[in-house]
């Protein structure tokens, strides 16, 4: 001590015993008072110690790696809903006006915009910045795919980039960007065209994160509330890429609540609620049928009481993506092992909390924040599991970034305390993790060739998902193979019978095999569940009517198809061959 001190006696209230000796604890007086200024709530990583910076070359390597794993996927075509927002979609050819303010709905069934209001379905998707996307591809590339393959693969790389600054901010490293990139969960985004919905949603989402993150960090008011401004911004423009990601407000504000820094996020939180709650009005004003919700409030409740079983299946597909399909479904005994899941880790972290010492209870915290940050997120997953009856993998896109954290806080944690174990104990059995993980997405990839490799792989994986069944089938029948659809649509409708698109193939089916009573038995078992509103069903019924010599029955239900969809071509050519002759003839 310098000697002008040496007679300097500390006061008790300025004494801070550590072990057997005492300290003097000097106030800062260079550093805020603030100590949520001084620790951020993505800033922690549990340890006295910053976290060491990965290696410069590191990120670029995980990106190499994504391009060479990713590159094939320029090779693929169009599947599904592709054909929606490609070259193959009239609107998407004609100016961006005509399209832009159309839902999704109106876009891929332009005839629900003829339908009576008491017909048309009760909710309504709005995504202007993805069909703007898929717009500019179709007028640049027309109607070759490998193009907008490339322009999925390139926002990936983005959304990469911006992981990993998640990530470094996090203490997690290369952790976040690796399973990013690399996981099979996200093959279905990355390979599929129509998915660039999920992946610019969850890009401007990273962006709105990591731009709440630096006004956490920063000091000065005028430049946090420009962060927060920008955080705003950038989650407004996410829900006009797609609506997923709506519950990020609640996940910041649950990660700094976790981190008992609601102080210091207090502007990044207030600013993303509020470009939240300023969408609603802005999307109003821009959509068409400005009227339709997102969402019906049963089938939010629905959502609620399946949520945690959903979770327990993307968790599951998380740890072991074995077994990943489009149309997986939930088995039903998730939903209550979910819930006891859940009840399960309150009681553990209760637990848990009162027994680790700081730098434990850190990371804790963290992880705990991060799994219910997810859950919230995954609210709109299980809305889209309750409108088709799939767990799709990109309805976990973004919230995946979650259970990422929460998994790599859990990985650091265990390292910590396997300081003592030999390596090779637990880095083997975690190589082969990663290696299973990787040789899965190589093959998934291949999955996403096509329409038929996709029912194909979806069949082999679950032999009895009707609805992999279903789309199989519908690959036979669009090439005129109705001998081999019929069994794959028997053995549909048997394990789901109220499965009315496969009802309604069946019926088309069987009409086509000349067996006409048999089609006149499945359009009875469909009449309660189409009957009235679904047009198709009555064009069905005309079609097996007029082939059984009954025209005035076809006539009739031709009249009712009309009735729902006015400007319903098949059902009007059909009409002008067998029912206006016959009224022509009675006239004279």
């Amino acid at each position: 001590m310098d000697s002008a001190y040496r007679g300097f006696v500390m006061p008790p209230f300025l004494r801070a015993k550590v072990g057997t000796t005492y300290t003097c604890v000097m106030a800062d007086v260079l550093r805020p008072a603030d100590r949520d200024r001084e620790n951020p709530i993505f800033t922690t990583n549990g340890s006295a110690h910053p976290p060491a910076e990965p290696r410069r070359w590191a990120l670029p390597l995980v990106m190499l790696v994504y391009l060479a794993v990713y590159g094939r996927a320029m090779t693929l075509g169009f599947v599904w809903d592709d054909s929606v927002n490609s070259s193959q979609s009239e609107l998407l050819l004609g100016p961006l006006s005509q399209v832009i303010r159309k839902g999704e709905h109106a876009r891929s069934e332009p005839a629900t915009e003829r339908m009576p209001k008491d017909l048309v379905p009760k909710h309504e998707s709005y995504r202007p910045i993805s069909v703007t996307s898929h717009w500019i591809d179709v007028h640049l590339f027309g109607p070759r795919s490998w193009p907008m393959h490339l322009h999925n693969l390139l926002l990936g790389l983005l959304s990469i980039v911006l992981v990993s600054a998640v990530g470094r901010a996090l203490g997690l490293g290369l952790w976040l960007p690796c399973l990013w990139a690399l996981h099979p969960l996200h093959v279905e985004v990355f390979a599929y065209i129509s998915a660039r919905s999920d992946l610019l949603a969850a890009t401007f989402s990273l962006l709105a994160l990591l731009s709440a993150l630096r006004s956490t960090q920063t000091d000065q008011v005028h430049a946090r509330w420009l962060w927060a401004g920008s955080a705003a911004f950038f989650q407004m423009v996410s829900l006009f890429a797609k609506e997923a990601n709506i519950a990020l407000p609640l996940a910041v504000l649950t990660l700094a609540l976790a981190g008992g820094k609601l102080r210091a996020a207090a502007a990044s939180t207030s600013a993303l609620f509020a470009g939240t709650i300023v969408y609603f009005p802005l999307r109003k004003a821009l959509m068409q049928s400005a009227s339709l919700p997102m969402a019906q409030k049963k089938a939010i409740l629905h959502a609620f009481v399946d949520l945690p079983g959903v979770a327990l299946a993307y968790a599951t597909s998380f740890v072991s993506p074995i077994s990943l399909t489009p149309d997986r479904k939930l088995w039903p005994p998730f939903v209550p092992l979910g819930w006891i899941a859940l009840a399960l880790l309150v009681v553990g972290f209760a637990l848990a909390i009162r027994r680790v010492r700081a730098a434990g209870r850190t990371d804790l915290m963290l992880a705990a924040g991060a799994l219910a940050a997810s859950g919230m997120l995954l609210l709109p997953a299980a809305l889209g599991f309750r409108s088709i009856g799939a767990l799709s993998d990109r309805y976990v896109f973004f919230p995946f970034l979650f259970v990422a954290i929460a998994f790599g806080v859990a990985a650091r944690t265990a390292v910590r305390l396997l300081v003592n174990v030999p390596r090779a104990i637990w880095i083997a059995p975690l190589c082969a993790w990663c290696g299973i993980l990787l040789t899965v997405t190589w093959l998934q990839i291949d999955v996403w060739k096509s329409d038929e490799t996709l029912a194909q792989h979806a069949v082999a994986t679950e032999p009895d998902n009707s609805a992999a069944l279903y789309r199989l089938a519908t690959v036979a029948t669009s090439r005129g193979d109705f001998v081999q659809a019929l069994p794959l649509l028997e053995r549909a409708v048997s394990l789901d019978p109220t499965h009315q698109r496969a009802l309604s193939n069946l019926s088309v089916v069987y009409l086509n095999l000349n067996r006409v009573t048999d089609a006149k038995l499945i359009l009875r078992r469909l009449l309660p569940l189409a009957g009235a509103t679904d047009r198709r069903f009555w064009y069905n019924v005309a079609s097996v009517q007029a082939a059984d010599g009954k025209v005035d029955k076809a006539c009739s239900a031709l009249a009712r198809a009309l009735e729902i969809d006015p400007g319903y071509v098949l059902a009007l050519t059909l009409r002008d061959r067998i029912c206006i002759p016959i009224e022509m003839h009675s006239d004279r």
